[in-house]
């Protein structure tokens, strides 16, 4: 029987959940090697040493690729078509829940508003059969993963569904009625999606370039110009969480930097937010994505009729699960993502 997965493979990291559990690591690629990995912890958890081969070689992937390759990459390109990374990433997600040799899945999975005419390259990448292989307890095995069904949706719809397909005995049903605005801020793109009376609007929705990623750009530039220290993208994630950065083993705060880039990054959402709706015609604006828990302290006081939604980092594939239950399968609950996240 086909498992269900609802994924959102982001620019800065992928989610995963099929309802029971939910995994969540960072969108980075490197080099991969057999050589054993020893943790001093009690236990290794499994997105520690999270390895894969989908036949073009070894790769390291999320938290490992970050701290045992010598090249990592993130890519952040627009079709997201440079080399395997894209892949990589989806089908490590969905390793998480092989059991099996052969393990058979049903997936709902999104793009940015503007890149759906990529819909019909993406499905051709993830549909059929794969041979894989994945590294558990630090030994090599062999599994086969067959994507049956795959359903490619505007990604803010996701945070939608999240808020709206309401779990019942007799199944789903949607209850959202109005006009709702979804502003999913991610890391390289943000979206924003219009839905009238439970029907999505492509013409009052768009994707604007900006993201986590551009207010990175400028903490990285001002960690340059305050400690001469160079970071990459993937680097910054925990000193951003944290508003702190270690120099020669003394931590100093960096909220001041970290603040000042989100409040610009909150500024140059609200423009595109101001140039394509008239705020005012919604009944309801829904905040999510990484940025917009990140900025949400900035937005809501401009925006009345807006909330920053429970699980915003995780919203999306939560959406997508409930509608990958929607399509092809019983009624579900979700289920907070754990804490490998």
């Amino acid at each position: 029987m086909a498992k269900l997965i609802g994924i959102d493979v982001g620019f800065g990291f992928v989610k995963v959940t099929d309802g029971d559990a939910g995994y969540s690591f960072p969108s980075v690629v490197g080099e991969g090697h057999t050589k054993s990995t020893f943790s001093t912890k009690a236990s290794q958890l499994l997105l520690d040493d999270l390895r894969i081969d989908i036949g073009k070689g070894l790769n390291f992937v999320g938290k490992a690729a970050i701290k045992h390759s010598r090249f990592v990459f993130r890519d952040l390109s627009s079709t997201r078509s440079t080399g395997d990374d894209f892949e990589i990433l989806f089908f490590s997600a969905l390793s998480l829940f092989c059991d099996n040799s052969m393990n058979e899945f049903k997936v709902v999975t999104g793009l940015p508003v503007e890149r759906m005419h990529l819909y019909d390259d993406l499905v051709k990448r993830v549909r059929g059969m794969r041979s894989i292989t994945v590294f558990r307890n630090g030994k090599p095995v062999n599994i086969n993963i067959n994507v049956t069904d795959v359903e490619i949706v505007p990604q803010p719809l996701g945070t939608y569904w999240s808020q709206s397909l309401i779990f019942t005995g007799q199944g789903t049903s949607l209850q959202q009625e109005g006009r709702t605005g979804v502003i999913d801020i991610g890391f390289r793109t943000s979206d924003l999606a219009a839905i009238e009376d439970f029907e999505y609007i492509p013409q009052k929705s768009k994707s604007v370039n900006v993201g986590l990623s551009t207010a990175y750009s400028d903490i990285s530039a001002d960690l340059i110009n305050e400690f001469g220290l160079e970071k990459e993208s993937y680097a910054l994630d925990g000193i951003v969480i944290k508003r702190s950065i270690n120099v020669a083993g003394q931590i100093f705060d960096i909220s001041r930097i970290v603040d000042r880039a989100f409040e610009k990054l909150a500024t140059n959402i609200l423009v595109e937010i101001n140039s394509l709706w008239r705020i005012q015609d919604f009944d309801i604006l829904l905040l999510s994505g990484g940025g917009g828990q990140a900025v949400s302290r900035h937005l809501l006081i401009q925006l009345p009729q807006a909330k920053l939604v429970p699980d915003p980092i995780t919203a999306n594939c939560l959406g997508y699960l409930a509608w990958v239950n929607r399509l092809w399968g019983a009624t579900v609950e979700n289920k907070a993502f754990s804490d490998e996240t």
